[in-house]
C-alpha cells in the first residue's frame, strides 16, 4: 500500500478539525461565557417538528458519526486527490459561514430536547443515560445549521464525486450519512430547518466552489508543505 495516498491528507484533515473546533466549540464556549440565549426555531415547519417521535436508540448512529466522518474523509482522499481538495474547500467555506451565523444569530433547542421526556426522570436506562450525556456534552446551541447533518452530507458529496467508487462503499456512506441526519431529528437535537439548512449550505458551496480557483489554491499550499515534509502523494504514479 502507498501510504502517501493517506499522509498527504493529514494536514488538510487537521485544518478541517481546527475549523470545526473553532466554529462549533468556540461558539459554544463564547455563548456560555456571554450567557447568550439563542433563538428557538421550532416555529419553522412546526407541524413537522411536533410529529417527530423521540427514539433514544438513534443515539448510536448519531455518535458513530465521529469515526464515520474521519474515515470517510481519508477514504475519499485515498481514492482521489482532486476530490479531497474540492471537499476541503467546500468544508472550509461552509464552516466559516456557519461559524459566523452561530456567532451573530445563535440558535437554541433546549425546549425541543425537553420534549424527549428524559429530563424529569430518575429511572433512565443505559441508552437514555447515554442521550443525556450527549445533551450535556454538546449543549443546546449551534443548532442552525446542523453540523451533524452538514458533515454527513460532505461525506455523501465525496461519494457522489467519485464515479468509480465501489457500490458497497457508496451504499455504506449514503446509508450512514442519511441515518445520522435522521437521528438529529429523532433525538430532538435539531429541528427540521437545521437539517435543511445544513444540506443546502453544503450543496450550494459544492456547486459554487467545485471548479473554483480556491480549490487549486488550497492544493498548491498543502502540496508545498507536504513536499517539504515528505508527505506528498504523486497521483500520476499508481
Amino acid at each position: 500500500m502507498n501510504y502517501k495516498k493517506i499522509t498527504y491528507a493529514i494536514l488538510p484533515f487537521l485544518l478541517v478539525a481546527f475549523m470545526q473546533t473553532l466554529t462549533y466549540w468556540g461558539n459554544q464556549w463564547y455563548a456560555e461565557m456571554a450567557g447568550t440565549i439563542g433563538v428557538d426555531y421550532s416555529f419553522v415547519f412546526k407541524a413537522f417538528n411536533d410529529n417527530v417521535p423521540f427514539l433514544a436508540w438513534t443515539i448510536y448512529p448519531y455518535t458513530i458519526a465521529f469515526p464515520f466522518w474521519v474515515l470517510s474523509f481519508f477514504y475519499i482522499a485515498f481514492r482521489s486527490k482532486k476530490n479531497m481538495y474540492v471537499l476541503l474547500t467546500v468544508i472550509f467555506v461552509s464552516f466559516t459561514l456557519s461559524g459566523l451565523f452561530y456567532f451573530f444569530f445563535q440558535s437554541d433547542v433546549q425546549a425541543w430536547r425537553e420534549t424527549s421526556g428524559l429530563f424529569a426522570r430518575t429511572d433512565l436506562n443505559f441508552t437514555e443515560n447515554f442521550v443525556m450525556t450527549i445533551y450535556n456534552a454538546a449543549g443546546p446551541r449551534n443548532a442552525l445549521p446542523s453540523y451533524h447533518c452538514m458533515m454527513s452530507w460532505f461525506c455523501i458529496l465525496g461519494a457522489r464525486m467519485d464515479k468509480k467508487m465501489p457500490i458497497v462503499s457508496k451504499t455504506i456512506i449514503w446509508t450512514l450519512g442519511i441515518a445520522i441526519c435522521i437521528s438529529t431529528q429523532t433525538l430532538k437535537q435539531h429541528y427540521i430547518i437545521d437539517l435543511i439548512a445544513a444540506i443546502a449550505v453544503a450543496e450550494i458551496f459544492y456547486w459554487v466552489l467545485r471548479k473554483s480557483k480556491l480549490v487549486q489554491w488550497f492544493e498548491n499550499q498543502f502540496t508545498k508543505i507536504n513536499i517539504k515534509w515528505n508527505l506528498e502523494w504523486d497521483e500520476s504514479i499508481k
